[in-house]
């Protein structure tokens, strides 16, 4: 299709999306439940809506200025969330209008709106990367539409407003929050916070992280850490105006739900007395007061006590977290288990808990250029692309790296193994991965890019995952490990994917990684 009739053809599978949605809201209500569960869902299925109601509302004044990857994706994402809403009004419909016992009608309304409920919340997780997306083409247009659409979305005022009123206003505010970021007009937005608010000696770590929790000083309010060293042989002011603006970009975070923590703000610690910056602490809200998170790491090396629709939700989630990330535009450079945080929900024990991406000390900035110097310890060239191993990387430092990070660990994941086995403070490779440190020793002798690792795991993934998450899991695995070769279909080799702005790469990994995970059933 054109891009004429891709727009045409995505409001259109919009608008049936929002009339089906209705419907639904209105046979919910037609039921006439007094059950509360079903009153509160209700709530927040309109709240959903309402929210799709307005990035329709807005994509269809800002159409021609998408491109026609864009488009394709909005397109598919509103198909599948169509089809799947005309079901349950089908459904619905023939179950309410059937004689039989009101008990068990209830059952079935409460059970329909359940699904309908977490439908939308996960198809919203993959349309909200895409969203933002859209605000990073650089187009005065999109500045003046989004200041139009807010003016009146504000007209109401809070008070007194309705849902929809209220979830356009959000949703709105939300995107010129984030225009504000691509525009460059947060260099004013104040992130610093003193070093000695924080109770530093009563530091507690979190095992197999780098992450700390950190409280603060009269206060039994909690924070997570990381810390960036700066070295003698760091460009200090680089690195400082990168981790600024890291900050400033997530602190505009307010919902959980996108697998990132709001940034509370940045530490710059010096010892007494002096000048010199010894570290530059990025600060992190807490999910939850009072749990101790747990490492993905500590949970993979534990057996699986839980379902594989939880390990899927998990994969799911930081595929998200992921998303974001290059949405804001910069990169994590340093995506493993030890830097993927579990905060329990209070459920049973065998539930994993809500997942978060942390380990931000090695991040950078896309604008700024990637530093060349790696490590050699083998457990860190697991989860690095071939171009970025050793001790002098030969590749420049590039979104699809993050991809292939993720790729070993929606490997592991599924496997439900832990790659990297931690004993006494030593590291050794887990039995799963089917590699020795003597394996990992052969690359680095010979200092140049080898694929043996990435080919080994993409083995692995090929004859393993099938049986324990089925094929499209494995595909998507595989996908991601693959994502820079030349002859991949999904991502198209890195010389098909220079991508200034990210806008490109970030597409092409919500419709390849993100949406083919959430098509998955089990």
């Amino acid at each position: 299709m054109s891009g004429v009739e891709l727009g045409l053809a995505s409001f259109a599978a919009a608008d049936l999306v929002l009339k089906y949605g209705r419907k639904l809201i209105k046979l919910y209500k037609d039921y006439n439940s007094a059950d509360d569960y079903v009153k509160e869902s209700i709530l927040l299925v309109e709240a959903i809506l309402s929210r799709a109601d307005t990035q329709v509302g807005f994509l269809k004044q800002v159409n021609d200025k998408l491109s026609n990857d864009q488009r394709r994706i909005q397109f598919e994402l509103y198909e599948m969330l169509k089809d799947r809403l005309h079901f349950t009004v089908s459904k619905l419909e023939s179950v309410i209008s059937e004689k039989g016992i009101r008990k068990v009608k209830l059952a079935f309304v409460k059970s329909s709106i359940k699904e309908v409920v977490e439908q939308l919340e996960r198809w919203q997780r993959i349309f909200d990367p895409t969203w933002l997306l859209i605000f990073r083409t650089r187009d005065i247009i999109m500045d003046t539409e989004l200041q139009t659409e807010l003016e009146a979305s504000s007209r109401t005022g809070p008070v007194g407003e309705s849902i929809a009123a209220q979830a356009s206003r959000e949703t709105l505010g939300e995107a010129h929050a984030f225009r504000r970021i691509v525009n460059g007009e947060l260099d004013q937005v104040h992130v610093t916070l003193p070093q000695e608010k924080l109770n530093w000696s009563q530091a507690e770590s979190v095992s197999f992280s780098s992450t700390q929790i950190i409280e603060r000083i009269g206060s039994q309010k909690r924070y997570l850490v990381n810390s960036i060293p700066c070295h003698s042989n760091m460009d200090i002011a680089s690195v400082r105006a990168d981790s600024e603006d890291l900050a400033r970009k997530l602190h505009q975070i307010n919902s959980e739900d996108c697998g990132l923590l709001a940034c509370y703000g940045l530490v710059k610690r010096r010892n007494s007395g002096q000048k010199k910056i010894n570290s530059l602490d990025l600060v992190f809200q807490m999910p939850q007061k009072d749990a101790t998170p747990v490492t993905l790491r500590e949970h993979l090396m534990q057996p699986q006590t839980f379902s594989l629709t939880e390990a899927l939700n998990l994969s799911r989630h930081l595929a998200g977290a992921v998303s974001y990330v290059h949405a804001y535009h910069f990169v994590h450079k340093n995506i493993q288990p030890e830097n993927i945080l579990l905060f329990p929900k209070n459920e049973p024990n065998t539930s994993l808990g809500s997942a978060y991406l942390l380990g931000f000390d090695s991040f950078r900035s896309v604008n700024f250029q990637t530093l060349f110097e790696g490590d050699i310890t083998w457990e860190g060239n697991l989860y690095r692309h071939p171009g970025r191993q050793g001790l002098r990387a030969h590749d420049k430092y590039v979104m699809q790296h993050d991809v292939y990070s993720l790729g070993v660990c929606l490997l592991e994941i599924g496997l439900w193994a832990s790659f990297v086995q931690h004993d006494s403070g030593e590291t050794a490779p887990g039995e799963a991965l089917g590699l020795t440190v003597e394996d990992f020793g052969k690359i680095q002798e010979t200092g140049k890019p080898s694929s043996f690792i990435k080919d080994h795991l993409v083995r692995l993934a090929q004859s393993k995952l099938p049986v324990k998450m089925g094929d499209r899991y494995t595909a998507v695995v595989v996908t991601c490990l693959c994502c820079l070769d030349e002859d991949n279909e999904d991502f198209g080799g890195e010389s098909d994917m220079r991508d200034d702005d990210g806008i490109l790469i970030g597409v092409k990994f919500i419709g390849k990684v993100l949406m083919r995970l959430n098509e998955i059933s089990i």
